[in-house]
């Protein structure tokens, strides 16, 4: 019987690892990533308190569905915690998304400047990165379209984009969402969507609402100065998945 190499699935050795800031500089002291948007100041003395108070449950597992966290979110927001998702960071979702729509031969899309994790999740999940270039440092919604093939699955948008610090109008958004084909997932990142003061944006909550094809991606690593509890969540349809 032939030996055989033991290898990991084609492509995965492709992909580049994601490099993040510096934490910290040879001869200096702690090092606060702005890029990353971590807050120099720390998080909330609430979120500490409530974070002490949970040390003495180390030793068990967290409840599976985080049930009390997506009850807080919905109520919040006005949602249905029914459609909400938690995960560790939105990256986690973000992957979750691209495990459950995309495989070999397929393709999805992202725009030149966007979340560098984009590329990793699409070709983790044995499927094709197609870049869509931009006009001004901001996604062209013409462009993305142009992009699209039979073999398109997902579209991944960060709005706002970050570094670039540029957004979609919700109409863009809109018109994004009606270009694309009714089996193409538009996934919406606002993981800095509170950053945003203009009256013309919109994270994504009604797209969510009105279309079956758009999950909508939030963080509490950014505007709420938590990025080492790692607390993402997706907002989506029923029908998707997790939902």
């Amino acid at each position: 019987m032939a030996k055989r190499k033991l290898a990991p699935r084609p492509g995965i050795l492709d992909i580049e690892p994601y490099v993040p800031g510096k934490s910290k500089v040879d001869g200096g002291g702690p090092v606060t990533k702005l890029s990353s948007n971590e807050n120099p100041f720390g998080a909330s003395p609430k979120a500490v308190a409530a974070f002490k108070a949970a040390a003495d449950q180390l030793s068990l597992y967290p409840e599976g569905s985080a049930a009390a966290l997506r009850e807080t979110i919905g109520a919040f927001y006005g949602l249905d915690p029914m459609q909400i998702v938690c995960g560790a960071g939105s990256d986690e979702l973000l992957g979750l998304l691209a495990q459950a729509y995309l495989g070999p031969g397929d393709e999805a899309i992202y725009s030149r400047h966007g979340f560098l994790v984009y590329p990793i999740v699409i070709m983790a999940s044995g499927a094709t990165p197609v870049v869509a270039q931009e006009t001004d440092l901001t996604a062209d919604v013409d462009t993305i379209l142009g992009c699209v093939t039979e073999r398109t699955r997902v579209v991944f948008l960060a709005n706002p984009n970050n570094p670039t610090g540029t957004y979609l109008p919700f109409e863009e958004l809109k018109r994004l969402r009606e270009g694309l084909p009714e089996d193409v997932v538009l996934v919406i990142d606002a993981a800095y969507a509170e950053y945003v003061l203009k009256d013309d944006y919109q994270p994504g909550i009604a797209l969510v609402d009105a279309t079956p094809n758009t999950v909508m991606t939030r963080t509490f690593s950014k505007i709420y100065g938590l990025a080492s509890a790692r607390v993402g969540w997706a907002y989506c349809r029923p029908r998707s998945p997790g939902c």
